[in-house]
């Protein structure tokens, strides 16, 4: 009786993918939600996150949104980031078919498929953060607010690069999936004259 043998790249591939989902997440859900997770904060304590700013007991809460229109105003570049939590959502439908496929090796081209929709994804996501909070930090710098960049913007760095790794293991996976399988077709077509 043959058994299936899953390979060992999937699961790192998966655990790239889960790290890199929870980074992701926690991104999301920085300032207003996560009050000490945030993308930039000021020394007067402002704090400046996914879907809103804080500043000390304050909140405001939105997608997109302006903040005194000489430093950031463009509320639909904070808007675009949303991507950082649909980016999420992708990289948590992409991890649950990498562990589907160590179980059922036959999905692995939808897990290659999530995970690399996941790894574009973070790569327009990735982009967004930098242009829009370095162009924040530039910006509250020339106006005295000595910014500094807080750990949602290394969470979404490092989740990115965990994306990009996840792929090659992915790709990996899904070739000797494919040989194990010819392998399986093979044996059991074999005619024994006994």
């Amino acid at each position: 009786m043959a058994y299936a043998r899953a390979p060992a790249s999937l699961s790192v591939a998966a655990f790239f993918v889960l790290l890199a989902t929870l980074f992701f997440w926690l991104s999301a859900f920085s300032v207003p939600f996560i009050k000490s997770i945030s993308y930039l904060h000021t020394s007067d304590g402002m704090k400046f996150g996914n879907f809103g700013w804080c500043d000390g007991p304050i909140c405001y809460r939105h997608v997109g949104y302006a903040w005194y229109p000489e430093v950031l105003d463009k509320t639909h570049l904070t808007g675009s980031l949303i991507l950082v939590a649909i980016t999420a959502g992708f990289g948590s439908l992409a991890f649950l078919s990498l562990v589907h496929s160590i179980v059922d090796l036959a999905s692995g081209f939808c897990s290659f498929t999530l995970t690399l929709i996941s790894a574009l994804l973070s790569s327009i996501s990735f982009l967004l953060v930098v242009i829009c909070w370095g162009v924040a930090h530039h910006r509250f710098s020339d106006n005295g607010l000595d910014p500094k960049y807080g750990s949602a913007f290394a969470l979404v760095i490092v989740g990115w690069v965990l994306y990009l790794l996840a792929i090659p293991f992915v790709v990996i996976g899904w070739f000797r999936e494919r040989h194990y399988r010819r392998e399986v077709e093979a044996a059991s077509t074999r005619r024994r004259w006994f």
